[in-house]
């Protein structure tokens, strides 16, 4: 049976385990203090210099770290399939891109994609004909309506929601419990119900 091999040792990392067939290896760059992860360990030197095969996944939440690994990953020409967990609903005709993490009960509608990296975790709704953009993080809860456009590394706290037909530029960041009823520009914190512009990024 092929090996699966997950990067990284914390939160993220264990969720991907619990959704997969197979026992999986943990890559870390530092063995101290991993015993209690449920599987093997090595670390990510020995990974890179020997290139096991088998399927890898990224079980980084921060967006930033999240894309150095993935694109080094890519780099070395290794398999990585998005991770679906067995509870979530994603139709049939939507796109779930290489890398991406669907939840525990999370849904993904019709004609939805979900990009590269992209994180949409526990009991988040994603509805028919959204984008979400690469390398963005939606926490437990999210609910977009239909037809919402998403770009790049984004974050949306848990229990923020975005109103339908919605457009919202990379770099933004949406505090939880947030409702998004206007579109947003780029590199910006969002918060309140309505939402309203909390600070602008770099």
């Amino acid at each position: 049976m092929a090996k699966a091999y997950i990067f990284g040792g914390g939160g993220h990392a264990r969720v991907i385990a619990s959704f997969l067939d197979v026992s999986p290896v943990f890559v870390v760059r530092s063995l101290d203090g991993q015993a209690a992860l449920p599987g093997s360990v090595m670390s990510e030197d020995d990974y890179f210099r020997e290139l096991p095969p088998g399927d890898a996944y990224v079980g980084i939440g921060a967006n930033a770290a999240r894309e150095l690994c993935a694109s080094r990953l890519r780099e070395a020409k290794v398999n990585m399939p998005p991770c679906i967990a067995p509870t979530a609903f994603v139709a049939r005709d939507a796109e779930i891109y290489s890398g991406a993490v669907i939840g525990a009960g999370a849904v993904i509608g019709s004609r939805a994609l979900i990009g590269r990296d992209t994180i949409v975790n526990t009991l988040s709704s994603v509805d028919h004909d959204c984008v979400l953009g690469a390398l963005s993080q939606v926490t437990a809860g999210v609910t977009f309506g239909g037809g919402v456009r998403v770009g790049a590394n984004c974050f949306f706290g848990i229990k923020s929601g975005v109103v339908p037909n919605r457009t919202i530029g990379d770099n933004v960041q949406v505090m939880a419990g947030s409702l998004i009823t206007a579109d947003v520009e780029p590199d910006v914190v969002m918060g309140g119900n309505p939402a309203r512009l909390v600070k602008r990024i770099g």
